[in-house]
């Protein structure tokens, strides 16, 4: 059923029990589903993780060539080493280079790959209810997420055989928002939403104003560190088994190296869990020859996440400190803190924060994970009237809302695009001139923003004079963007030179650029 034909159904129709209204957040590392119980008008996590605990699992396939069979989640990563398998994981961080993955012999698209997972994925609504029909999904998606990469997430649900039922793709942020406020009365504050993932751990300071049945969400800061998130951790983790392998085992072997992965996934989580702090951690290596055990104490699980737990409290205080407003925002003067993403299975990521903010500030979860989905069924209820909720409006001036380029004759180089943050280092782009340079010659260039539809607007022609004289298409200039703030930057121009033919000179320009 396509999700406009049950969004007009009567409020007696909608309730039959083998509707299904999905929240998804299909993330690089982890993979949560929730559904929307129209009898309590709450959402509900479902339990994907095959009596492993925990509902998420991880966003990993495997490809079993010689019996054609595709294997995913927990059973993906637990049996590698056996074979000749092929194990597949950062599938999300792959979507928008419309890339292709060997498969047999055979090339597969990224998108048509994923489409296997989601199908696998929300076929399990059915353990739920065997007559189960889902009439209406809303996927969650990384506040970064370009166009491309989602054009090739809706293309994944198209191929899952979900393209009548997929709603829309919302901001991972908006869900968080809609779950919290559909358990708190929204009112005037400040909201600090911590979101520690896999590959990272973001950060946003926000200020949030009820407007009648709108509800008004100020992004005052937006900060993120590539370093510390939860694949360093276990990154490490691996690294210490690895060392307390004898000189005389079996390491060298892939088959090994492989098992210690799966090792380090069904043990990583006990090693930062309450009772190594009361009683050692004995770890049974029966994989290896010879097998041996070795015991993991508090001090050892300490010593992994301390320069961790340094990082995130910096990063905590930096989100409040670098924000719009130029001024600090003390951590008394921030409502609730929302604590999402599997770093915060592990207890010292909690304890860094109530390190910062009062236990009455903070807002932990059974399953952190979870949040974002169960976000995005209330949100996907919204849209189709099962759920009487503020419309959340996101104001975020720290993401681009349009590319930065040159433009000549109609055509468009992007330097910086749409999505990303003011605040990033951008790398330069190279440009090759097509044009010869002669001692008179000034070089014109024209930098201009595109919107999402596609329309080029001026911002200001650039005039570089003083370049030196080369032939036709030998001029190769270094163009980069460096923001001051969300309205104004600084473009750099240099010459790089062309090979071993022309080298670069010391020419290099900076100029003002108006955003606003």
């Amino acid at each position: 059923m396509h999700w406009k034909t049950y969004k007009n159904l009567t409020p007696a129709q909608k309730r039959d029990e083998v509707y299904y209204i999905i929240g998804l957040d299909v993330g690089n590392d982890s993979t949560g589903i929730a559904f929307f119980n129209v009898a309590t008008g709450e959402s509900e996590a479902i339990d994907l993780s095959g009596g492993y605990g925990k509902p998420s699992i991880p966003t990993v396939m495997q490809y079993i060539e010689e019996t054609r069979e595709w294997v995913f989640g927990e059973y993906a990563i637990l049996n590698r080493g056996l074979g000749t398998e092929l194990t597949l994981s950062d599938l999300v961080q792959r979507l928008g280079d419309f890339d292709y993955i060997d498969i047999a012999g055979k090339p597969m698209a990224v998108a048509n790959v994923l489409a296997l997972f989601l199908k696998e994925i929300l076929g399990s609504v059915r353990n739920i209810n065997p007559k189960a029909e889902i009439v209406g999904i809303v996927s969650a998606v990384p506040a970064y997420f370009g166009d491309a990469a989602r054009q090739e997430l809706t293309r994944a649900f198209a191929a899952a055989g979900y393209e009548k039922e997929l709603i829309a793709l919302v901001s991972d942020r908006e869900c968080v928002f809609a779950h919290h406020y559909a358990r708190h009365a929204p009112r005037e504050e400040y909201v600090l939403l911590l979101d520690y993932g896999a590959r990272e751990v973001r950060g946003g300071l926000y200020h949030v104003l009820p407007e009648g049945d709108t509800l008004a969400v100020e992004s005052v800061s937006s900060l993120f560190d590539d370093t510390i998130g939860t694949v360093g951790v276990v990154s490490d983790v691996q690294d210490l088994f690895a060392s307390f392998l004898p000189a005389e085992s079996t390491v060298k072997t892939p088959q090994t190296v492989e098992q210690i992965t799966a090792f380090v996934h069904q043990n990583k989580d006990m090693i930062f869990q309450k009772n190594i702090r009361t009683k050692p951690v004995q770890l049974y290596f029966n994989f290896t020859y010879p097998p041996f055990r070795k015991t993991l104490t508090h001090t050892d699980a300490a010593n992994l996440s301390r320069p961790y737990a340094l990082q995130f409290e910096r990063f905590m205080r930096d989100v409040m400190q670098k924000n719009l407003y130029g001024e600090p925002i003390r951590p008394a003067d921030i409502s609730a803190v929302l604590c999402v993403g599997g770093g915060f299975e592990m207890l010292w990521t909690r304890e860094s924060v109530t390190e910062i903010f009062a236990k009455t500030q903070t807002h932990f979860h059974k399953n952190a994970k979870l949040v974002t989905a169960e976000g995005a069924a209330l949100v996907a209820a919204q849209r189709l009237d099962m759920l009487d909720a503020p419309n959340i409006v996101l104001e975020d001036r720290h993401q681009l809302d349009f590319d930065i380029g040159l433009t000549d004759s109609g055509n468009f180089l992007p330097l910086i695009e749409r999505n990303a943050f003011w605040w990033q280092k951008h790398t330069d782009k190279l440009i090759l001139i097509n044009a010869a340079i002669s001692d008179l010659s000034t070089l014109q260039l024209q930098l201009a923003t595109r919107t999402r539809v596609g329309d080029i607007h001026p911002l200001m022609d650039v005039e570089l004079p003083g370049l030196p004289k080369r032939p036709k298409g030998t001029t190769r200039l270094g163009i980069g963007l460096d923001f001051t703030s969300n309205a104004e930057a600084i473009m750099t121009v240099r010459d790089v030179g062309f090979g071993e033919l022309f080298q670069s000179c010391d020419f290099c320009e900076e100029y003002e650029v108006e955003l606003a």
